[in-house]
C-alpha cells in the first residue's frame, strides 16, 4: 500500500511538472531563437567572415597583377635636342612575383588557420549562448513551480485559517492561536507575492537572451523527465572542445607568421612584360614590348627581422602556455559537472522520498488537528515541512538538468 501511494505522489508530481502546451515555447525553439537573435553571435560571426576574406587577400599574392597606365607631357623647354616638346605614352603591364622567401606561402597558411580559430571560436560562442539559454529556461521553470508550492502552502494556511476562526468562535482554541494562524497565513502570502516578483525576473532574463522576444503571453513547456548516467559521457572527446581547438589552429598561424618573417633573409625576384604604344602626332618614339625580370636581397635592416621573429617566438610561447592551462580548466569543468550530476541524482532520489513522508505527515497531522488532537502549531509546522520538502524536490529535479546542461556544454552536445 505505501509503494502504491509513493507512485501515486510521484506520478502525480510528474504530472504536475511535464504538463506539456503544444503551443508552448519549447527548449529547443527557445535555443534556435537565441542563436539567431543573439548579438554576440552576429558580431563573432563577423569576425568569421572577415577572416575567411583574409584567406581570399593572401591568395591574391600568387595571381599576377596587370594594370594600364597613361601618360602626357607638354614641355615649355627642351632639355636635350632629341627630346620632344610633347609626348604621349600608353602602356600595359603584366607582373608575376617569381619568389618572395615563401612569404607568400607562409601567409596564406596563417591566414587559413586563423579563419578555421576564428570558426571555432564562434562555436564556442554559439555553446556558451546554448549553454545560457538553457539555464534562464530551467531558472524560469523552477520559479514558476517554485510560485506553485507556495501558492499550494498559501491555501493550506487559509483552510487551517477558517478551520481556526471556526474553533474560535466556538471556544475550542484561544485568540493567541487564532492569530499565530493568521501570521503564519500573512507570510505565506508574502512568500507568494515574492515567488511571483522571481518568476517576472527570471522571464524578463529569458527574453532577453531570446533577444528581447516578448514572453507576456507565451507559456513555456516543461521539462521531460530523463535518466542519466555520467558514463555517457567520455572524457577522451575533451580535446575535440572548440576552444582548444581554436587555440591550436592560433598555434600553427603564429608558426606561419614566424616563417613569414624569414623569408626577408632570402632574395626576391620579380618579372613583368610591358607594351608601351606612343602617340606617332606628338611623339617621334618607337613602340616598345619589354621583358623585365628583377632581383633584390636585403642584406641587413637594422636588426628588425631578429627582434620581430622573437616577438612571434614570445606570441608562441603564450599561445601555448594558454592551450596548457585551457585543457586544465576544461578537465576541471568535466570534474565538477560530474559531481554535481551525481549529487542531482542522488538528492532528486532522496527529495522525493522526503516529500512522500511529509505529505503523509500532513495528512496525519491534518487528521488529528480535525479531531482536536493536534494543535494548530503542528498542523503550522507540518506544512512548512511539507512546503520544504515540495520546494526541495523541485530544486532536485531543475539541478538534475542544470548539470546535465553544463556537461553537454562541456562535450559540445
Amino acid at each position: 500500500m505505501k509503494n502504491i501511494k509513493r507512485k501515486l505522489i510521484l506520478s502525480m508530481l510528474t504530472a504536475s511538472i511535464l504538463a506539456v502546451n503544444v503551443n508552448a515555447l519549447n527548449l529547443s525553439q527557445a535555443v534556435d531563437i537565441a542563436l539567431k537573435n543573439n548579438h554576440d553571435v552576429q558580431a563573432k560571426n563577423f569576425d568569421y567572415l572577415e577572416a575567411v576574406e583574409n584567406v581570399k587577400l593572401n591568395n591574391s599574392d600568387f595571381l599576377p597583377k596587370v594594370g594600364l597606365g597613361f601618360s602626357y607631357n607638354n614641355r615649355d623647354e627642351i632639355a636635350y635636342p632629341t627630346q620632344a616638346d610633347t609626348d604621349a605614352t600608353f602602356s600595359a603591364e603584366v607582373s608575376y612575383n617569381l619568389f618572395n622567401g615563401f612569404k607568400n606561402t607562409s601567409d596564406r597558411n596563417s591566414s587559413k588557420f586563423l579563419s578555421q580559430s576564428s570558426k571555432y571560436s564562434l562555436n564556442a560562442l554559439k555553446q556558451d549562448i546554448i549553454l545560457n539559454t538553457k539555464t534562464a529556461y530551467i531558472n524560469y521553470l523552477d520559479k514558476e513551480n517554485a510560485l506553485e508550492t507556495y501558492n499550494s502552502a498559501y491555501n493550506l494556511f487559509q483552510e487551517q485559517y477558517i478551520d481556526s476562526k471556526n474553533r474560535y468562535e466556538q471556544g475550542l482554541i484561544a485568540k493567541n492561536d487564532l492569530l499565530q494562524v493568521q501570521v503564519n497565513m500573512s507570510s505565506a502570502k508574502q512568500n507568494v507575492a515574492k515567488a511571483k516578483g522571481d518568476l517576472k525576473t527570471a522571464k524578463n532574463t529569458l527574453s532577453n537572451i531570446l533577444g528581447g522576444m516578448d514572453l507576456s503571453s507565451e507559456s513555456i513547456e516543461k521539462l521531460k523527465n530523463m535518466t542519466l548516467k555520467t558514463s555517457d559521457y567520455d572524457i577522451k572527446l575533451l580535446d575535440n572542445r572548440s576552444e582548444i581547438q581554436a587555440l591550436k589552429m592560433n598555434l600553427e598561424a603564429i608558426k606561419q607568421q614566424k616563417k613569414s618573417i624569414k623569408s626577408s633573409f632570402y632574395p626576391k625576384v620579380d618579372a613583368s612584360i610591358s607594351h608601351n604604344q606612343y602617340f606617332e602626332d606628338i611623339s617621334d618614339y618607337k613602340n616598345q614590348n619589354i621583358a623585365s625580370l628583377s632581383a633584390s636581397w636585403n642584406l641587413y635592416n637594422g636588426g628588425y627581422d631578429d627582434v620581430k621573429g622573437n616577438i612571434y617566438r614570445t606570441r608562441y610561447l603564450k599561445a601555448k602556455t594558454q592551450l596548457e592551462k585551457t585543457k586544465l580548466d576544461i578537465k576541471l569543468q568535466y570534474e565538477n559537472a560530474i559531481s554535481n550530476l551525481e549529487v542531482a541524482i542522488e538528492n532528486f532520489n532522496t527529495a522525493s522520498l522526503s516529500q512522500e513522508q511529509a505529505l503523509e505527515n500532513y495528512q496525519i497531522i491534518k487528521n488529528r488537528f480535525d479531531e482536536g488532537i493536534s494543535t494548530s502549531t503542528d498542523l503550522t509546522d507540518a506544512n512548512y515541512l511539507l512546503t520544504q520538502a515540495k520546494q526541495g524536490l523541485n530544486r532536485a529535479y531543475f539541478d538534475k538538468f542544470l548539470a546535465v546542461s553544463t556537461l553537454d556544454r562541456i562535450f559540445e552536445k
